[in-house]
């Protein structure tokens, strides 16, 4: 990582190595006792556990879904993107927090409603210490450390690990699962939630979706649906796929199921040719797009040019016909920089959207305004778009009623 800055060389002389040298002396005194996070989830939420606590009933909708359009449509103003230092190849991480930050439904949660006040973890919880941060950096006029978050990477994902180059793509994906847990511990843990109930937190409202996979069979025309939740796409930018658009093309091209690859048909019930599609059943309300720009090896980064629009309209790739309403607007970029197309070493930025709809170049504690020809021109690795208008309730309603 060679994001080093004077203002960060500053903080480690006054603020992050003492921060250090106490995480550690509190790791040194915490052994005698230890509490495992496991631990502490148990004790939260298992009455058996020795800590009861009356748990909310599971067999319902978890989150108001009205609730969540109220802010969905929050129309608070809000601030610039406040800078985060970096603490030792932390950029992967920045950048996720900042794209989080202006998300604006769930920074509209934590800022109106708050989860601190009702979060029922005895340890160390991520939603807790990212409205704290939330907070910080509308009020702070510097740039801030996040050490309270990055000190704790292995809560949010079991093999990332503080000071070590990892990807911004599996960092975002942790920190939504995450959330998505805290939510579930409220009812008991997703194992006493009915599956269908689980897509109903305020997590799944804000970036859930449903994915299907059809298969038709080429002889007797038997068609075979397969459903699976999404909390984002990625998507291949191989061949001749030069825009966003032509990547969803592909992502959603039918596939023949042929010689070695032959579908076994329940109509049939035998082999048979057939055809494999993947589309959208239910498009999320924040869609977040990864380009798959790793592939093997140490210098196996393709920076080939994408474009992407700043309006997106998902509709054909899309196979719910209930929400016609599939038409998004970009709200943040995250782009690797790197030397030499290494997929093992570079540094992260990102590009923000604050909520008065201007944008902004992040490179850790250094933020500049910048015009929107700047932003579509990036050679972006991830896209979070924000639909226009969110899903009505009726509609998850009648997707809890199919699902039954």
């Amino acid at each position: 990582n060679y994001s080093s800055k004077p203002c960060q060389t500053s903080h480690w002389i006054t603020e992050h190595k003492q921060k250090c040298m106490g995480l550690q002396s509190s790791s040194k005194t915490g052994r005698k006792n230890p509490k495992s996070f496991s631990a502490a989830k148990r004790a939260s939420c298992d009455p058996s556990a020795g800590n009861p606590v009356i748990l909310k009933p599971s067999n319902k909708i978890l989150f108001p879904y009205e609730e969540f359009i109220e802010y969905f449509n929050w129309d608070r103003f809000g601030y610039p993107p406040c800078g985060l230092l970096n603490c030792g190849n932390s950029c992967f991480a920045n950048v996720v927090l900042q794209c989080l930050a202006y998300t604006r439904p769930l920074v509209a949660y934590l800022l109106e409603r708050g989860h601190r006040k009702d979060c029922r973890r005895d340890d160390w919880c991520f939603l807790c210490e990212f409205q704290s941060h939330v907070e910080r950096a509308g009020q702070s006029l510097h740039p801030f450390s996040p050490m309270n978050i990055l000190s704790r990477l292995p809560n949010i994902g079991g093999n990332l690990g503080y000071g070590k180059q990892e990807d911004a793509h599996e960092f975002m994906r942790f920190a939504i699962d995450t959330m998505q847990s805290v939510c579930l511990d409220e009812f008991g843990g997703e194992k006493a939630v009915q599956p269908i109930y689980r897509e109903t937190t305020l997590i799944q409202h804000i970036f859930g979706g449903r994915l299907r996979s059809q298969v038709v069979c080429a002889e007797c025309c038997n068609v075979s649906n397969q459903f699976e939740n999404m909390m984002d796409l990625t998507v291949e930018i191989h061949g001749d796929a030069g825009s966003l658009e032509e990547c969803l093309d592909q992502f959603t091209a039918k596939e023949r199921l042929h010689g070695d690859n032959m579908y076994k048909c329940d109509g049939c019930n035998d082999y048979v040719m057939a055809w494999k599609c993947l589309t959208v059943e239910r498009a999320p309300n924040i869609l977040t797009i990864a380009l798959k720009r790793f592939q093997s090896g140490r210098f196996g980064k393709l920076n080939k040019r994408i474009t992407f629009p700043e309006t997106l309209d998902l509709r054909p790739y899309v196979s719910g016909l209930e929400d016609k309403n599939n038409i998004y607007k970009l709200y943040a970029v995250i782009v690797h920089v790197d030397m030499l197309n290494a997929s093992f070493f570079g540094h992260y930025i990102c590009y923000i959207k604050d909520f008065r709809g201007n944008w902004y170049r992040v490179d850790d504690c250094k933020v500049c305004s910048v015009e929107l020809d700047e932003v579509l021109s990036q050679g972006a690795y991830m896209l979070l778009y924000s639909r226009i208008c969110a899903r009505s309730s009726c509609l998850l309603t009648a997707d809890l009623s199919m699902k039954e």
